[in-house]
């Protein structure tokens, strides 16, 4: 009887969710933050792009920081990530992930067009922000206080990403470019058939016959075929061999140039009006960019032998990285009047990286012999994608009190597919710093390691939002109320299998190339004895997951000339659940009551605005939240952090952490454009979720996560705006200072023992300065930015006790990054721009205990690029 794989249910994670709760609740929350209408000037581009989108934020009833379009491009910033961390506050992790007031991405939320999006990375709760190109951003909105209006799950601050709209006549873009990087001088690592430049595999995958043997024996091993079929051990082996050679083994790497990054987009949008009331618009852009960069990494695993603190793993290797984006996005809408607006929004992203790793790695039981180490080679090839439908709707009733409602629908997936990553580790006649020689596969049953992993992630999510301005004399109260639904199905599986060399002759593992070991014609060969094993285990990452959140909300904003308050009230419930997956027998392991929750709770929120006069404004605001654990962090499954290389393991005994957030900002916009503001902010922590170092093997780090007892976080922000015409015409400056502190205690658990119980909180960073010179001529020809930021060093993971003995925290060190903008205005229509990022040749380090156990080169970046437009 032949078993059905699971990969045959696509919607069951989805089922899941909708069979979480009983009754919906309200429809979705959606912010009610207004829509920027960018304000371009013609005199400088000072106005044009940091003042353009000041008076959104003065505003704005709670603490936020706007960045429109034209800021983003004055900073040469190529995704919403890098943009983002000018904010004041903010720091780049990974290049991809925000942590808002040293907290760490899962205490931030996000969200596209004020509806939530699933993200395509298996270790991370919120979407990768640089798969989002600035070509396609309108502005970024980052609120860090809360409001009832928003989710509850708000820990550091909420980023809504809100793409462009229609236009309001004609446009059409073009933009050209190419870059290069200082650490690609020299040749990068490839593979044929590994550099696909559309981003998507078509060679990587599990072939149908490997499917078909899997669901109908459970696994390809050739015993299991035998019983089965009922045949002898030697026709199985043959039906063994002709699976493995239906597997891709193009896998030779070899060294070859590296060629210059080439990105180009283009876009085009038009508004058509009919009679005195209708009007309809589109607007359709196409974004590509395909680049190669090289690096050098070193890595080190500390332990203790006795009393001594020595590497029990240390390697140095070459990593190359063939990256290809590629995104679409066509809105369209349809206007009646003032009044009345539909627009439809189809974004699509695909961000393919195809990451080659080669070099010496030596062992504690290798360190210290002459001549003696492994030669490692780890090709890693990962497609994300995210693909989002979104209609909406903005209606104002003139004739019934002025009544506006405002609503959403919205579905987006999520997808990461892994087809077919390779490791092999073969033994050299090396040391670290040297020429690997005489390489030779080991016998063993897992000489080449293959694996394949699948995610997608399904979400739903609808509301709306009502609103009902009242007006006494001069004072003025808005009454708002509305709701969400969001629901969330998710799907991971995993394979791994592995090339047996167990009764394969030495003269043939030495000095031989991966596709000639394991190709049709050695494996053919019977006196090879080469075999294909795999059969799933119980931390594979197999599991169907799904979440849903029901909520509402009622909020009033009453306002004065002198004052404004805002207070409201949000009910949510929470649903989740998660099945880890015996793939072989398809059943679900263990109890799956013991990863369902069910939660529900109110969250309140209030600020209050005192208006000093009319350019100078004193803001105080409290929210109380929610940070929930993400779905693999309660499945007890484990995966490879694809930015780390570290393993991963959840804790199905994760509770959800309450947050109580207090802000004071004062605010002062002066007439000249100029401005400035102070602010502090204290946020107090119940059960907070850590990412900790379990135990582990010599070579191998496992991060788990933990609920500690208590933590908080405070701190103080400065953030300016200052023309310097008076030292020469068009000359200005910007900038922000963070100065904060934050504390977890965490007790030790029966897996994980910390050295220390009580520091830092993961991530956070006791200081970020991001400091901007700018210049435009008065002429409206040149103009020029000089863009510094930095951030102190931050925990990357807490230590752990090892034999009795604590290894010390493990911490990243600054990273200075200086970048230099310049824009030639040759006409109304074109400009031509020169980046040059990281010009102080920055380095990625991790220290610990005084030893640097994690360094990547970065190199520096320049790029030229070439835009028209009308």
């Amino acid at each position: 009887m032949n078993r059905t794989p699971f990969m045959s249910k696509s919607k069951l994670g989805l089922a899941i969710a909708l069979a979480l709760s009983s009754q919906l609740a309200l429809a979705q929350e959606q912010a009610a933050d207004e829509s920027i209408e960018e304000v371009v000037t013609t005199a400088t581009r000072l106005q044009g792009s940091a003042a353009a989108v000041v008076e959104e934020r003065k505003a704005q009833a709670f603490v936020a920081d706007i960045l429109g379009s034209e800021q983003i491009s004055r900073t040469g910033d190529s995704d919403a990530a890098s943009a983002l961390r000018r904010v004041t506050g903010l720091t780049l992790v990974d290049g991809k992930f925000i942590y808002i007031r040293g907290l760490g991405e899962r205490y931030s939320s996000t969200q596209l067009n004020g509806a939530q999006v699933p993200s395509p990375d298996p270790t991370r709760n919120v979407i990768p922000l640089d798969m989002f190109p600035s070509s396609i951003i309108e502005s970024l909105s980052v609120q860090k206080s809360y409001s009832a209006d928003m989710p509850a799950h708000f820990g550091g601050g909420n980023v809504d990403i809100r793409t462009t709209s229609i236009p309001a006549e004609e446009v059409f873009n073009i933009q050209l470019g190419t870059g290069w990087n200082t650490e690609n001088s020299s040749d990068g690592l490839t593979y044929d058939g590994g550099n696909d430049w559309t981003g998507s595999d078509d060679v990587r995958a599990l072939p149908q016959n490997f499917l078909d043997a899997l669901a109908t024996y459970g696994s390809v091993n050739f015993n299991d075929i035998a019983d089965y079929e009922g045949i002898s051990q030697d026709e199985a082996r043959l039906v063994n061999r002709d699976l493995m050679n239906s597997l891709n083994t193009d896998y030779d790497v070899y060294s070859d140039s590296i060629a210059p990054e080439v990105k180009a987009s283009v876009s085009y949008g038009d508004r058509y009006e009919f009679g005195s009331d209708w009007a309809v618009g589109f607007l359709a852009g196409v974004d590509y960019d395909r680049s190669t960069d090289n690096s050098d990494e070193q890595r080190r695993v500390l332990g203790f032998a006795g009393d001594s603190l020595v590497n029990q793993f240390q390697s140095e290797s070459q990593i190359t990285t063939h990256s290809v984006e590629l995104s679409g996005m066509f809105s369209l809408g349809l206007e009646y009047g003032n009044n009345h607006k539909l627009e439809t929004t189809t974004l699509f992203l695909r961000d393919t990286q195809d990451r080659i790793e080669q070099g010496i790695t030596e062992s504690i039981d290798t360190i210290g012999e002459q001549d003696l180490a492994f030669f490692d080679t780890d090709i890693r090839y990962e497609e994300r994608e995210l693909f989002s439908n979104q209609i909406s709707g903005s209606h104002m009733f003139p004739e019934y009190m002025n009544i506006a409602v405002d609503w959403q629908y919205t579905e987006s997936t999520a997808r990461r597919d892994a087809p077919g990553n390779v490791f092999t580790r073969q033994g050299a006649d090396a040391d670290l710093g040297e020429q690997a020689e005489n390489l030779n596969y080991q016998r063993s049953r897992n000489a080449a390691i293959l694996e394949f992993q699948n995610l997608e992630d399904e979400v739903q999510s609808y509301g709306a939002d009502v609103e009902l301005p009242l007006y006494f004399g001069g004072d003025e109260l808005v009454l708002t109320g509305g709701g969400e639904v969001m629901k969330k199905g998710r799907q991971s599986y995993g394979r791994r299998f592995g090339f047996s060399t167990e009764g394969t002759p030495f003269d043939q593992l030495t000095n031989v190339e991966f596709s000639d070991l394991f190709g049709p014609d050695s494996v053919n060969n019977p006196d090879n004895n080469l075999q294909v094993f795999g059969a799933p285990t119980l931390t594979d990452p197999n599991y169907l997951a799904a979440q849903q959140i029901e909520a509402g909300y009622g909020m009033f904003d009453y306002s004065t000339d002198k004052w404004r308050l805002n207070a409201g009230a949000r009910w949510e419930q929470y649903s989740q659940v998660s099945a880890q997956i015996d793939l072989a027998e398809s059943t679900i392991i263990g109890d799956i009551a013991n990863t369902s929750r069910t939660e529900d709770d109110w969250f309140n929120s209030l600020a209050f605005t005192y208006f000093l006069n009319d350019d100078m404004q004193l803001r105080f605001g409290y929210g109380s939240t929610t940070v929930r654990p993400d779905l693999r962090e309660i499945t007890e499954v484990i995966f490879i952090d694809p930015l780390t290389s570290d393993k991963v393991r959840g804790n199905p005994n994760l509770a959800s952490s309450d947050v109580q957030n207090f802000d004071v900002r004062w605010e002062w916009y002066m007439p000249s454009g100029d401005n400035l503001s102070v602010a502090a902010f204290y946020k107090d922590l119940d059960k907070p979720i850590e990412s900790v170092e379990a135990k582990a093997t010599d070579s191998d780090r496992v991060i788990t996560f933990l609920n500690g007892d208590a933590g908080e976080v405070y701190g103080v922000e400065f953030e300016f705006l200052k023309d310097l015409s008076f030292v020469t015409s068009g000359l200005f400056t910007t900038g922000n200072l963070t100065l904060s502190d934050s504390e977890i205690t965490i007790s030790n658990t029966g897996s994980v023992e910390l050295t220390n119980n009580k520091r830092r909180m993961t991530g956070h960073s006791e200081y970020v300065v991001n400091l901007q010179l700018g210049y435009d001529s008065v002429n409206g020809e040149h103009s020029g930015s000089l863009v510094y930021n930095v951030f102190g060093e931050r925990i990357a993971f807490a230590g752990s006790v090892f034999g009795g003995q604590g290894i010390d925290d493990a911490y990243e060190q600054p990273f200075h990054s200086l970048d230099a903008v310049y824009t030639w205005y040759p006409d109304f229509n074109s400009n031509v721009k020169l980046k040059l990022q990281n010009l102080l040749g920055e380095d990625i380090e991790i220290e610990q205990n005084g030893q640097t156990i994690q360094s990547q080169t970065v190199g520096t970046n320049i790029t030229l690029e070439y835009s028209y437009s009308f």
